[in-house]
């Protein structure tokens, strides 16, 4: 046989070669976000797992003071776990088409300082600064959702920051709706990376050393495109983050696409 009739056979197994790699490449993908989230999930537990031997061992010779704070801590990593699961079952509905809206008329103001409240409750020390003007008293949405959405958005702000950095939340009126703002002064996040931060499992090359499973900020952002709004990002590495969301006053779409 010659050589140019044995010649079409080489790109046929680069093509092969191509495909499985292609293939293995998309089987791999999931098993790495399942070890992700497992790895997301652990890190709470053992911190659980550690103060209560702790306490059980130990309990008899430590101050009243001492089993109170290895309590408190206890209590912390399980509201870290807690919003582990709530952000991966919201993830599964989403990404399912199957989270669906339950709109009601809610005070927009009451919403956002429960929300900066409760996250203030998870970091007693760090200084949330609010300012809320000239909100409509009722506006049509999903109060629990958007709810979810603040406290990601709030959430990330004050993991993202030093303790003793405040998280600046600002609220007004806009032509159609409202516009929350939410401010850190934290690591901020690089021009290259900002444009793929909706992208469920994707996490900036400056956060990885931090926990998280990547899904927060895509969960949020879809919340807030099933109510007509939308989520945008300003921000500069070194030089914190601000994160605007924005909810119409009436329009809902109730999109039911998928994340």
């Amino acid at each position: 046989m010659s050589p140019a009739s044995r010649s079409p056979k080489k790109p046929a197994k680069a093509a092969h070669s191509t495909v499985a790699r292609a293939r293995a490449k998309k089987t791999a993908q999931p098993l790495d976000r399942i070890a992700l989230l497992a790895h997301q999930l652990r890190t709470p537990l053992s911190a659980i797992n550690a103060l209560a031997q702790g306490l059980v061992r130990r309990s008899e010779r430590m101050s009243a003071e001492d089993i109170r704070s290895r309590a408190e801590r206890i209590w912390r990593a399980s509201l870290r776990l807690d919003e582990l699961v709530e952000t991966i079952m919201s993830y599964t509905r989403a990404s399912t088409g199957g989270m669906l809206l339950n709109p009601s008329e809610f005070n927009p103001e009451a919403l956002i300082n429960r929300a900066c409240r409760e996250q203030g409750n998870h970091d007693p020390g760090r200084p949330i600064k609010i300012d809320i003007r000239g909100l409509p008293e009722t506006i049509l949405g999903d109060p629990i959702l958007l709810e979810q959405a603040l406290v990601i958005v709030l959430s990330n702000a004050m993991k993202y920051s030093p303790p003793e950095r405040p998280i600046r939340v600002t609220a007004r009126a806009e032509k159609r709706g409202i516009a929350i703002r939410v401010k850190d002064e934290g690591i901020g996040i690089s021009e290259g990376d900002l444009p793929f931060l909706m992208q469920p499992f994707f996490r900036g090359r400056n956060a990885r050393d931090y926990p998280g499973t990547g899904l927060g900020l895509s969960l949020a952002w879809y919340i807030l495109k099933l109510h007509g709004g939308g989520l945008q990002i300003e921000s500069k590495e070194g030089h914190g983050t601000t994160v605007t969301l924005t909810i119409p006053e009436k329009n809902i779409t109730g999109a039911t696409g998928v994340l």
